[in-house]
């Protein structure tokens, strides 16, 4: 059984122009369908605008999509949701976002902010036992229990990040959505964190919902890749599949932008459009240096390259097959 199942999500906000403009639809997401095997992570990748956090958000409950289902094995989160599968997901999907300073109470200490998550959702926890499962919080993080004491100010960004997992780690969760988790960490510190998740992942098995603007962090933690273009899903298949055998012009792109010096893959020029007026036809079209007539005009239809990769192209880039 998968940790999820998303099913032709979609996502519009209504947007007024002006005072008297009538409001237009802005489509954040559309008809976004995705697995995440049990105990994997799965990577959606895409610049700022893409739609990932708007899939987050409806993953974690914080935001209900226009259409289509979130299944967490037999859970079903859709326009009808029990309330006892809201409060399971309250306690089993959680969050680690990505700026560590900015999601903790400068206020409070430590150990404070990585058990309250616990005295929220659970009570009758005798004081030893807080504290017993606090150090084995931080311990598991790789912080000394001392730092239970500290205040999020006296820490360097990457233990901020740490203490961020430890409090995503409390409820014992079962599926961690790390939305940017190391971008606004030193370089010499994003690798430390990421092999930090990598192996709580292999101890706890927790299932990752991972994203990110750079395919490199993606392909470093990730089983499956999804690629995101204006809410469209332009690619998707294994890590193999998506590093190793890039068919959409936009994977390329963004291989070369996290590897400039990796052969055979080039930049794009230009930024993405507004999702208020996403391009007809194909709606990389406007950016992709490979675009055709049909392009403009067509929306490009998926197809399946093999049993795990799937592309939304009409000219799919497929001599590496």
């Amino acid at each position: 059984m998968n940790a999820l199942d998303v099913s032709n999500i979609g996502r519009a906000f209504p947007v007024r122009g002006g005072l008297f403009a009538s409001s237009k639809m802005l489509r954040a997401v559309e008809d976004a369908s995705f697995v995440l095997p049990r105990g994997g992570t799965f990577g959606l990748v895409g610049e700022s605008g893409s739609g990932k956090s708007t899939l987050a958000k409806i993953i974690l409950g914080a935001d209900e999509p226009t259409r289509g289902e979130v299944r967490f094995g037999e859970r079903v989160f859709g326009k009808t949701t029990r309330d006892a599968d809201r409060r399971w997901r309250q306690r089993a999907v959680q969050a680690v976002l990505q700026d560590p300073f900015g999601s903790l109470d400068p206020q409070m200490n430590i150990g404070d902010i990585v058990l309250e998550p616990l005295r929220i959702q659970k009570s009758g926890f005798a004081r030893d036992a807080l504290h017993k499962r606090l150090d084995e919080l931080l311990a598991q993080v790789g912080l000394p229990a001392e730092f239970k004491r500290r205040r999020p100010g006296e820490l360097s960004g990457g233990q901020r990040q740490r203490v961020a997992i430890a409090r995503a780690l409390v409820l014992e969760p079962e599926i961690l959505v790390l939305d940017e988790p190391v971008s606004a960490l030193d370089v010499s510190i994003q690798a430390q964190v990421l092999n930090l998740l990598k192996d709580l992942q292999d101890t706890l098995g927790l299932s990752y919902l991972l994203i990110s603007h750079d395919l490199a962090v993606v392909a470093f933690m990730s089983s499956h890749i999804g690629v995101l273009y204006l809410g469209r899903f332009m690619e998707q298949g294994t890590r193999d599949d998506i590093v190793e055998r890039a068919a959409h012009p936009y994977t390329h792109a963004l291989i070369a932008a996290s590897e400039p010096d990796a052969p055979d893959v080039h930049a794009i020029s230009g930024e993405i459009p507004s999702p208020l007026a996403p391009p007809a036809g194909c709606v990389f079209h406007t950016r992709c240096p490979a675009a055709r007539d049909v392009c403009r005009v067509d929306t490009p239809p998926e197809q399946r390259l093999s049993a795990t990769h799937r592309v939304t192209c009409h000219f799919p880039i497929t001599s590496k097959a």
